[in-house]
């Protein structure tokens, strides 16, 4: 089978995505002497990493860190969890806009499809800065085992907060196709 444009269109979208991901991926910093210190410093190219930063007020007496007490790591479970879900949000969007036997394409002007969109787009919203919610609500079986009654306040937040960016997201959807013409859907 070959794909389609609105598929060839969601590949290339979703590839350069996951490349940038790739390239780019978050970065923390970490204490010499020290298992438990970590501290985020955001995003920098994978062939450069940042510069540790110094950490006002690190050490007993309130006396600064410098930065060369610290070193920097990559954030492999952030960047598994954001790649993974950006894979499994691209195939169910190449599944939903595949070509029919009838040779009809999915479009963004029928209700169901734009919801679903919706659905899979608010996925990859980060909450938080760093992980997706796709991958928050993927960890929610793992709370329900724990079954510590605190952890469940921000769980149900967490869907609260999803299903308020899929409204969001549908409402723009929505917006966008009242405003574009039909045939360009």
């Amino acid at each position: 089978m070959r794909p389609n444009k609105i598929q060839v269109l969601i590949g290339i979208v979703c590839g350069i995505a996951l490349l940038s991901l790739i390239l780019f991926p978050p970065w923390q910093e970490a204490a010499e002497k020290e298992v438990s210190y970590r501290k985020d410093i955001g995003r920098g190219p994978l062939w450069k990493p940042p510069n540790p930063v110094a950490v006002e007020c690190y050490f007993v007496g309130c006396v600064t860190a410098p930065a060369s007490y610290f070193h920097v790591l990559l954030k492999r479970k952030v960047l598994l969890q954001q790649c993974v879900t950006l894979l499994c949000v691209t195939v169910a969007f190449l599944w939903i806009f595949r070509s029919r036997e009838s040779g009809k394409i999915t479009s963004l002007s029928v209700r169901a499809t734009r919801l679903l969109t919706s659905f899979l787009l608010a996925l990859l919203i980060p909450p938080g800065g760093d992980v997706p919610f796709g991958a928050g609500l993927a960890g929610i079986p793992m709370v329900l085992v724990q079954r510590d009654r605190l952890l469940l306040i921000p769980m149900i937040m967490a869907i609260v907060m999803y299903f308020a960016c899929v409204l969001i997201l549908y409402g723009l959807l929505s917006a966008a196709v009242r405003l574009v013409p039909s045939k360009a859907l």
